[in-house]
C-alpha cells in the first residue's frame, strides 16, 4: 500500500467580528456573488446524501481504526459509493439487501437510488462553473460472459458508463483499463490495476477529478517554512501559505474548524482537528466524527464575516486502499462469500455463482496557492465463485472536501505525519 506523500496543513488566525456562516449561507467577501445551487434538490436526493454522508463517516473511521498508527488517510467517500451503487444493480434477494443496508439507503427502492444518483452526478459537475468536477463510470466485461442486457441499459441511462466487451486473459487489457482511469483523471492516477486474473468476470470503475481554485487565493511571495508537530512530540518543516480573508469558523470543547471555499463557494475544503491537544487524532475520529456532530458543527459555523490570518503549507499525497473486509464489517459479508452471493441480476441467464472478490481505490491530492486538484478512482472486481479565537493546526488534524449545500462528501483525509512517505 502506498503512503501519502507530503502533506500538512496549518492555519492560524485572529477573529475579529462576531457568528458566521449558517449551512445555506454564502461564504464569500462582502459585496462578491455567491453560489446557489440551480434547483432545489430532490426527495430522492435529499434522502440519498442523507445516506451517503452517514456512510461516509462510518466508513472513514472504520478505515482510521485499521491503519498503522502513523499512517495517513484519504478517501473518496462518492467515488466508492457510486461503483457500488452501480454493483448493486446486479445483487438480488439477501445481498442486495445486505448492501442497501451497508450503504445507508434503505427505505429506497432500485430504480430511486439510481435516479438519484444520476441527478445528483449531473448537479455536482455543473453546479459550480469556477470548479473542475468530472465523474465517469465504465464497466468492462468478459466476452465470454453473458451479461444481462437489463443491467447495461441502467449503467448506461444512469451513470452513463461506457461499457467494454474484453477478454481478461490479454494481459493488455490492465493497460487499457488503467488507460482509461488515466484520461479520467488528468493524469493524477496513473495505475488502478496491475494484473487481472484470467477468470474475472466484470470490472466495475468509477473516476472522479476536481480541480477548484480558492475563493481567494494565495500570494506564493509569503510562502515560508514553519513547524508542525507530530504526536510523538518532534516537529517537522513545512511551507506554510499565508493569506487573511473572510472565513467561517467554529470552535467548541470538542473541535475547532475552519472552511476554506473554491471557486463560487459551493465547494468548499472544512479542516478541523481536536480542542484538546493532547486528544490523539484517531481517537477523535473514533468519538466524534459522527453524522450527526458534523451537521452540528457546520450548522454552527459563525453567521458573520470574521476575518482570518490563514497559514496553511501546500500538501500532496496518495493513498490506497482495498475495501473488501471493511465492508464485511460494515453489513455486506455475504457479497463477498462464496456460495451466499447473488449477483444473478448481471447476467442474462441469471447465473448466480459470482461473488465480489475486491474492491479498490485510490486518491491523489494536491493543494498549492492556487487551490486544490484530486482525483479518485474505485474498481469492483466480480469473480465466479470459488477569545480572539485562535487556531493552530499544528498537530494530527483531519479535513473533507464537499459541496456545501447538498452535503456530499468528496474526500476525506486524516493527516498524523505530514511528511511521511
Amino acid at each position: 500500500m502506498n503512503k501519502f506523500y507530503s502533506l500538512t496543513l496549518l492555519l492560524s488566525f485572529t477573529l475579529l467580528a462576531t457568528a458566521f456562516y449558517a449551512c445555506d449561507t454564502q461564504i464569500t467577501d462582502p459585496g462578491q456573488p455567491g453560489g446557489e445551487l440551480p434547483r432545489e434538490l430532490s426527495a430522492a436526493e435529499k434522502k440519498l446524501i442523507d445516506a451517503d454522508r452517514s456512510f461516509s463517516y462510518d466508513l472513514f473511521r472504520k478505515t482510521v481504526a485499521q491503519q498503522q498508527d502513523d499512517e495517513n488517510v484519504v478517501i473518496s467517500p462518492i467515488s466508492i459509493s457510486l461503483a457500488l451503487a452501480m454493483t448493486l444493480n446486479g445483487a438480488e434477494d439477501d445481498t442486495y439487501n445486505a448492501m442497501v443496508d451497508a450503504l445507508r439507503l434503505s427505505g429506497m427502492e432500485r430504480d430511486e437510488i439510481n435516479e438519484a444518483f444520476r441527478s445528483l452526478i449531473e448537479l455536482l459537475v455543473t453546479v459550480d462553473p469556477e470548479v473542475e468536477m468530472v465523474v465517469a463510470n465504465s464497466i468492462w466485461h468478459s466476452d465470454r460472459f453473458d451479461v444481462n442486457t437489463d443491467f447495461i441499459d441502467r449503467m448506461e441511462e444512469y451513470y452513463s458508463a461506457e461499457v467494454h466487451s474484453v477478454d481478461f486473459k490479454d494481459s493488455e487489457i490492465p493497460n487499457r483499463i488503467n488507460s482509461w482511469v488515466d484520461r479520467k483523471t488528468e493524469g493524477l492516477i496513473t495505475e488502478l490495476l496491475d494484473e487481472i486474473d484470467e477468470d474475472r468476470i466484470m470490472y466495475l470503475i468509477n473516476a472522479l477529478y476536481f480541480k477548484g481554485d480558492w475563493l481567494r487565493q494565495f500570494d506564493p511571495n509569503d510562502t515560508s517554512p514553519a513547524d508542525f508537530r507530530l504526536e510523538s512530540g518532534e516537529t517537522v518543516e513545512v511551507e506554510m501559505m499565508d493569506q487573511k480573508g473572510l472565513f467561517a469558523t467554529y470552535f467548541d470543547g470538542d473541535v475547532q474548524m475552519i472552511e476554506l471555499p473554491y471557486g463560487d463557494s459551493l465547494f468548499s475544503m472544512s479542516v478541523m482537528m481536536p480542542t484538546d491537544p493532547d486528544m490523539p487524532i484517531d481517537r477523535f475520529v473514533e468519538e466524534k466524527l459522527t453524522y450527526q456532530n458534523l451537521n452540528s458543527w457546520r450548522s454552527n459555523l459563525s453567521a458573520d464575516p470574521r476575518e482570518a490570518t490563514i497559514m496553511l503549507p501546500k500538501f500532496e499525497l496518495e493513498y490506497e486502499i482495498e475495501y473488501s473486509n471493511i465492508l464485511s464489517a460494515m453489513g455486506m459479508e455475504i457479497a463477498f462469500s462464496d456460495g451466499l452471493a447473488d449477483f444473478s441480476g448481471l447476467s442474462e441467464s441469471g447465473q448466480g455463482n459470482l461473488v465480489l472478490d475486491e474492491v479498490l481505490h485510490k486518491v491523489f491530492i494536491r493543494v498549492d496557492e492556487e487551490g486544490t486538484e484530486a482525483a479518485a478512482a474505485t474498481s469492483v472486481g466480480v469473480m465466479p465463485t470459488s477569545m480572539s479565537p485562535q487556531m493552530i493546526v499544528d498537530r494530527p488534524f483531519l479535513f473533507i472536501i464537499h459541496e456545501r449545500e447538498s452535503g456530499a462528501n468528496l474526500f476525506m483525509g486524516k493527516v498524523k505525519n505530514p511528511v511521511l512517505n
